[in-house]
């Protein structure tokens, strides 16, 4: 099973930030994980599917520069899932 762990406010949606999900692909990960924590469906998801500015990592590598949704999840992998994240000081 993969390592799921989440980031930002979206840690406080779930009781605990990291989980264990099987899934071949990401869209399947997506789906298991937003049926056993219902909260993180609408943080994650809008009428148009994946919310902007929702980062979805494996293994370090951005889902967007490979395969997408399609992309693959192998046992030891390490799924993160990351919100917007704004602010900083202005110099």
């Amino acid at each position: 099973m993969a390592t799921v762990k989440l980031y930002g406010n979206l840690r406080g949606l779930v009781p605990d930030y990291a989980m264990q999900i099987d899934a071949p692909v990401i869209s399947d990960l997506l789906r298991i994980l937003v049926t056993e924590h219902e909260a993180l469906e609408d943080a994650l998801f809008d009428e148009n599917g994946l919310r902007p500015h929702i980062k979805i990592m494996v293994n370090g590598h951005d889902i967007q520069l490979s395969a997408g949704f399609e992309t693959p999840v192998h046992e030891d992998d390490l799924v993160a899932i990351f919100p917007p994240i704004a602010g900083g000081s202005q110099i």
